[in-house]
């Protein structure tokens, strides 16, 4: 069914020009001389997908109307019309909410596209109110895309259980969210995190199982360690392919015999403790390398979850910039930017961009303008995809076109293009040298 446009204009010829075109193009429209008719029409009928109302009218005036249908129904878009002295009136209007304004004289093909504009944000509003409906913040962790649910789900299951649980994922996936919400579900007392890339190597064994009075230079008292902290709880071991060598086979047994022994003890003391880790490196190469064990690998790796990276859960992308966006609407065309990005950093650089957009820029939506530059960029690639749909170019050329802007966008590095095209760098390297071949001027692979 075709959007409803509704007209609010005293003057009957452009009122009639306006209903013109907007037929013409395909909308229902429902013309009203006066802001009051229209308004009762929106009461009786609720019909409306945007409204394009007159500044000056006799009787309800534009801006009063402007404040009736955001208060009535905020989802509906509002264009003002103005002549050429008022734009200061429109433009104060467009502060209040109003969308945008067309000022007279205009022609037809500015009002659609303003039109068009207008209705991509209300549709992009309602689908976001939608999938925020369908995609109750778990835990902290918002997503209503297939491959979220699937983690949830497998959070769900896992949380229970009191065995070791193996967290992967990229830097900035939200590791640590995932780690607390199996906490939760659990009913184990103490949250005991610890960052072992953090802790200097030469701390790090005292901070984890304490020491003694004495035990060495500046223990000037007894002190437990975060294991025994954790005792009827949860140790978090956060980056945990970070841990020294010579500190895993200690670990292990800790957690295999329920037994810590403080620096400079002579007897163990027993701690039940749940054990979580995470880390973003892949410990079986570690371990191939000789930095990492395979017996402390296999103990920790008994409920394996992985935590996907934000490029390949586009769906919820809108949904968490929406979230950090606090209240400020996103425009259809810094979606689509935001979609595009590959996020390297994942949600914690999703989030920092927005806090950015909103540190810098005023205004009520947040437009591809105010995005950092690198998220414009990236936004080339998706142009590249949708002016090849338009132009029905082959699929060999836009495979090429796409690729080489990959390959742009992260600096000429091979594997992170690979990585992102899903291709092994074999493959990619092939494609280079074809496209070389068929085109000296390309730089070489």
């Amino acid at each position: 069914m075709s959007e409803h446009v509704i007209v609010v204009e005293d003057d009957r010829e452009l009122r009639s020009f306006l209903t013109e075109v907007l037929e013409e193009a395909g909308y229902r429209v429902g013309a009203f001389p006066t802001a009051e008719t229209a308004l009762e029409h929106l009461a009786r009928n609720g019909a409306g997908d945007i409204v394009i109302t007159d500044l000056m009218m006799p009787g309800m005036r534009g801006q009063e109307l402007l404040q009736e249908v955001r208060r009535r129904r905020p989802e509906i878009n509002v264009i003002t019309i103005t002549a050429f002295g008022s734009i200061d009136s429109a433009i104060q209007l467009v502060k209040l909410g109003a969308y945008d304004y067309l000022t007279k004289p205009f022609g037809s093909d500015e009002l659609l596209l303003t039109i068009d504009r207008a209705l991509a944000e209300s549709r992009l509003r309602r689908e976001l109110a939608s999938l925020s409906r369908s995609a109750t913040p778990f835990h902290g962790m918002i997503g209503a895309s297939r491959i979220m649910q699937e983690l949830i789900d497998l959070i769900r299951r896992a949380g229970s259980s009191s065995r070791p649980i193996l967290i992967t994922g990229e830097s900035g996936t939200g590791k640590e969210l995932v780690a607390r919400a199996l906490h939760s579900l659990g009913d184990r007392r103490a949250f005991i995190p610890v960052n072992c890339a953090a802790i200097p190597d030469n701390l790090l064994e005292s901070e984890l199982f304490g020491h003694e009075r004495g035990a060495f230079t500046g223990a000037d008292r007894t002190r437990i360690g975060l294991i025994e902290a954790a005792h009827h709880g949860t140790l978090f071991l956060d980056e945990v392919g970070e841990l020294p060598l010579p500190l895993q086979p200690k670990l292990l047994r800790a957690i295999e015999t329920g037994e810590v022994r403080r620096v400079g003890a002579t007897e163990p003391r027993t701690v039940d403790i749940r054990v979580i880790a995470a880390t973003n490196k892949d410990l079986e190469a570690e371990i191939e390398a000789g930095r990492f064990r395979d017996d402390l690998y296999w103990r920790l790796h008994v409920v394996p979850i992985h935590v996907p990276p934000l490029r390949a859960r586009p769906a919820d992308i809108p949904l968490l910039a929406e979230r950090f966006a606090d209240g400020r609407a996103l425009t259809p065309e810094a979606v689509a930017l935001l979609t595009a990005y590959p996020w390297p950093g994942n949600i914690r650089e999703l989030r920092n961009a927005i806090e950015r957009v909103l540190t810098l820029s005023a205004g009520d939506s947040i437009r591809p303008e105010d995005l950092p530059p690198r998220i414009q960029k990236a936004g080339r690639a998706a142009v590249i995809v949708a002016d090849a749909s338009r132009r029905q170019i082959p699929l060999r050329d836009l495979e090429r076109d796409y690729i080489l802007e990959i390959l742009r966008q992260v600096g000429g590095n091979k594997t992170r293009a690979a990585e992102i095209l899903g291709l092994d760098r074999k493959t990619l390297y092939r494609k280079l040298e074809e496209y070389r071949l068929e085109d000296p001027t390309l730089a070489p692979p």
